[in-house]
């Protein structure tokens, strides 16, 4: 039991700082991005996380992430870009105990963190952006072998819940959009809700240099969501607020800079027992 609670609040506490999206949501008469065919985009993304847990349980968690965009084709109206995660090491210590990933150094790594990292790395994806709303989806196929392989592998579900969307909110991160007529001070906001999850954000224009702006970011996300885990059920809640700043571009709305610290607080049930977490994360991504 303890090795499954280490591997499952590694986890979870991954996924509840990598999903937090920080898509553009729909914003009507707003700037447009600008892109030309062919254009790549490296972003490099560190993250620290401090976490507090049940029985005075405490885990540190640094990651540093490398993803590849590049564009396609383009539309009127559309972009689609690929989206490859290229490099990835993580490095978790709960207890005394070290979970350790590294894309190109495989030999030491945690063969939990292996089996759910391993297939994500060098796989393209394509990812369909609106140039107008930033709003980035991509296509979903239905495939049995698929669905066989995730019951199979408990761990897969678990990933799902938080990173299903991970490609879309890699690939939007790199946007931003003022909408029209903001002067600095001015502030605007959007949502989305996806099953027992919600996200709010409020964004404000804190400075506009020539093509450069700076906006501060304020985001609330709360869900529930429900699974199994080695043939056990599990239910997790969490609440995260978050602030951060966006440096970009408003000529092409390209990002060059963000920063965010998020405050998570929740719970994971486990036989009946609820057992808190709270955490503090730290993220910086720089696109280049």
């Amino acid at each position: 039991m303890k090795r499954i609670y280490t591997l499952l609040v590694c986890l979870v506490i991954s996924g509840l700082t990598f999903a937090q999206p920080s898509a553009t949501g729909n914003r009507p008469d707003a700037a447009q991005i600008k892109l030309s065919n062919g254009q790549k985009i490296v972003i490099e993304s560190n993250t620290e996380i401090q976490a507090s847990l049940t029985m005075g349980m405490e885990l540190n968690s640094s990651s540093a992430t490398v993803n590849s965009l590049q564009v396609k084709n383009s539309t009127a109206n559309n972009y689609t870009i690929s989206s490859t995660l290229t490099k990835m090491k993580v490095n978790m210590n709960m207890m005394g105990q070290s979970n350790t990933y590294n894309s190109d150094n495989k030999e030491g790594n945690s063969e939990e963190m292996a089996k759910v990292l391993d297939e994500k790395m060098n796989k393209q994806v394509d990812v369909l952006i609106d140039s107008k709303t930033g709003i980035a989806t991509t296509e979903k196929k239905k495939d049995k072998k698929a669905d066989d392989a995730d019951n199979a592998d408990p761990t897969a579900g678990l990933m799902k819940m938080f990173v299903d969307n991970s490609d879309e909110a890699v690939v939007a991160s790199a946007f931003e959009i003022i909408p029209k007529g903001k002067s600095v001070g001015d502030s605007w906001a959007d949502s989305t809700t996806e099953k027992d999850s919600k996200t709010v954000r409020t964004y404000t224009l804190r400075s506009l240099t020539g093509n450069e702006a700076v906006i501060q970011s304020v985001v609330v996300s709360t869900g529930t969501t429900k699974l199994n885990f080695q043939e056990m059920e599990f239910e997790v809640k969490s609440e995260t607020k978050s602030n951060g700043e966006i440096v970009m571009d408003i000529s092409t709305g390209l990002v060059k800079k963000r920063t965010n610290s998020a405050d998570i607080s929740g719970s994971i049930q486990m036989m009946g027992q609820d057992m808190p977490i709270s955490a503090k994360a730290t993220t910086t991504s720089i696109y280049k």
